[in-house]
């Protein structure tokens, strides 16, 4: 009885397991995130992401609807290179696995894996700084995916102008919606600054 029950436990897990999807696979499969992946799609960063590490990936990915209200420049300036669309899909990306489960109202300070600081915290929803997480934690093999109204822009805050001393010193970090020219064109500059 006891081995029997074993024995289909066993089955269970390892047939569960042998159908277990990557974060790649997550996000090819998502129709709202279609546009996401033809960016990452046939770059190295879908083969990284798709290798086994001894960490997992946590990724805010735009969905099509984010793309869909990004400035004509966004496409003519970055996502039409390909070293700049990397870095800005890798603005994205964290290392270790973050589910909204792991946070709460306190802000969480992550990097991302072009080294720049992200805050994250849980009210009601997940939230990128400012920005909501419109469905959270879907699980994968190798991390979780996040979906995202927008395109990320982050920025030291010292160079947003639209806060103030104050919020500038309380949060050194902006993470907004890359919506105007002006975001596109800090980025740029400081995307050639890295180089």
């Amino acid at each position: 009885m006891y081995l029997k029950t074993f024995t289909l436990l066993c089955v269970f897990i390892l047939h569960f397991n042998l159908k277990a999807k990557g974060i790649i696979e997550v996000i090819r499969e998502n129709p709202n995130l279609s546009t996401f992946y033809s960016y990452i799609n046939n770059t190295e960063l879908e083969a990284i992401l798709q290798q086994k590490y001894p960490w997992n990936w946590t990724i805010f990915v735009p969905n099509n609807k984010a793309f869909d209200v990004l400035p004509t420049k966004v496409y003519d300036k970055i996502l039409s290179d390909i070293s700049l669309r990397k870095m800005l899909i890798m603005d994205h990306i964290l290392t270790g696995q973050k589910s909204s489960s792991d946070l709460d109202s306190k802000i969480s300070e992550e990097i991302t894996v072009t080294n720049k600081s992200i805050q994250l915290y849980k009210r009601d929803s997940l939230y990128v700084k400012d920005m909501v997480v419109v469905n959270e934690n879907t699980s994968a093999e190798n991390g979780v995916v996040h979906e995202i109204n927008c395109v990320m822009f982050v920025q030291p805050s010292e160079e947003d102008d639209r806060l103030t001393e104050s919020q500038k010193k309380d949060f050194p970090i902006t993470s907004c919606c890359m919506q105007t020219n002006s975001e596109i064109d800090l980025w740029l500059q400081a995307s050639q600054e890295r180089f």
